[in-house]
């Protein structure tokens, strides 16, 4: 009976693309106060190298990918989105929305992570 009713409450939540996810976090982003921008990217830098330190390998594939996160007020992670395939790009996913962004956030709040390794 639970199963159910959480599956019910799951499909009458419009579930949104990656592109709907991006757009929010870019708009959610803009509109930061410089004191909370400066906290969101602080926060984002500490989860990004902890994710890192987690999943690059020598031999990983370093092709661009973007991570999309809606966060809870405080900091855990509600949904993630992906927009990328390689092992790395689904490591630091999982290792992004497993760890969430500490501090305090307004709800709902997205944020994004877009990563391209340059080649020397």
């Amino acid at each position: 009976m639970i199963a159910m009713l959480v599956f019910f409450a799951m499909s009458a939540v419009p579930q949104l693309g990656f592109d709907q996810a991006k757009a929010l976090a870019d708009k959610n982003e803009a509109s930061l106060d410089r004191d909370m921008s400066s906290r969101l990217l602080g926060a984002q830098g500490k989860a990004l190298e902890a994710a890192m330190a987690a999943c690059a390998r020598p031999d990983a594939d370093v092709s661009k990918f973007t991570v999309v996160l809606s966060l809870n007020a405080d900091g855990s992670t509600e949904a993630s989105w992906l927009q990328g395939t390689t092992a790395l790009a689904k490591c630091v996913q999982s290792e992004l929305a497993g760890a969430g962004l500490a501090g305090r956030w307004p709800t709902p709040f997205y944020t994004s992570f877009e990563l391209s390794f340059d080649k020397p």
